[in-house]
């Protein structure tokens, strides 16, 4: 399934297709033959987003899943901050966005909204507790709405915590949460781990969600990461959800959005022969 990142308000969070042009997204994702779109969603309760909403019901389009780093991006929060009050806030806002997760059945990402770790190391024990403790309070609200949460691993030039999927895996561990799986990410990847097929290989059965950019965070076939090889190693796997493009919008959302899905569609056959060797899927 085929999904395409993009941004329900503008934003400085650049690999992002139609950024604050909400309805014309789905509009092309539909005209594309995009199966999903995935929204990354400031303030839930915005005209901006509740226009969205308006535009997917009519669109039939689904959501594949709402990420949540722009309420650390554009407004500072995290649930690693010292502040209980800066946490409260974040975990409202948390809430609405579990909420109308479990409406339309997608996922919650949990990447760029874990923010950094602050000050000297060791303080950072005291602030990665933090982290646990605040998402594993997000994992309770989304149990209880059948929702799952995604943890994306993300490279060490934008945050200094969970940088790799062993790191994912560990983390998820901590929290003893059964709706937390993995999120991988293909340009985060290919910076921070030794070997892409042996990362997806280790996310397995908690590997829940893929994120597709290349080397230059360009649509997928622009760069130098081997999707085939990824493909084939998603087939082995038995990976069977959504590949996301979470790409630059370079040199348009629209052509960014066109050769993305065009270079996705071109690795079924490779998936599909791994999946089911001499056979059909």
């Amino acid at each position: 399934m085929k999904s395409m990142a993009v941004s329900v308000e503008p934003t400085g969070f650049s690999p992002l297709l139609f950024p604050g042009e909400p309805e014309e997204a789905v509009k092309v994702a539909v005209e594309l033959g995009y199966d999903a779109v995935e929204l990354s969603v400031r303030d839930p309760t915005s005209g901006a987003f509740k226009s969205t909403k308006k535009a997917l019901h009519a669109s039939g389009l689904r959501v594949s899943a709402i990420a949540t780093g722009q309420s650390y991006y554009a407004d500072g929060l995290s649930p690693t901050d010292p502040s209980s009050s800066v946490r409260s806030v974040l975990a409202d806002r948390m809430k609405q966005i579990i909420e109308t997760a479990a409406a339309w059945n997608s996922y919650v990402v949990i990447g760029g909204i874990r923010g950094k770790l602050n000050g000297p190391e060791s303080s950072w024990g005291e602030q990665l507790e933090l982290a646990r403790s605040e998402i594993r309070g997000y994992a309770d609200v989304a149990r209880g709405a059948g929702v799952t949460l995604l943890i994306e691993p993300i490279n060490r030039y934008e945050t200094n915590f969970i940088n790799t999927v062993a790191e994912a895996i560990a983390f998820i561990d901590s929290l003893n949460c059964a709706n937390v799986g993995v999120l991988e990410d293909t340009f985060h990847m290919n910076i921070e781990e030794s070997s892409l097929d042996e990362a997806i290989a280790l996310g397995g059965a908690r590997l829940l969600y893929v994120h597709t950019a290349d080397s230059n965070r360009l649509a997928p076939g622009l760069g130098h990461v081997d999707f085939v090889s990824l493909a084939k190693t998603l087939g082995r796997v038995g990976y069977c959800g959504y590949l996301c493009a979470e790409i630059l919008p370079k040199p348009d959302s629209y052509t960014a959005a066109s050769k993305a899905v065009d270079y996705l569609r071109s690795l079924e056959p490779a998936f599909v022969a791994s999946t089911n060797p001499g056979g059909t899927r």
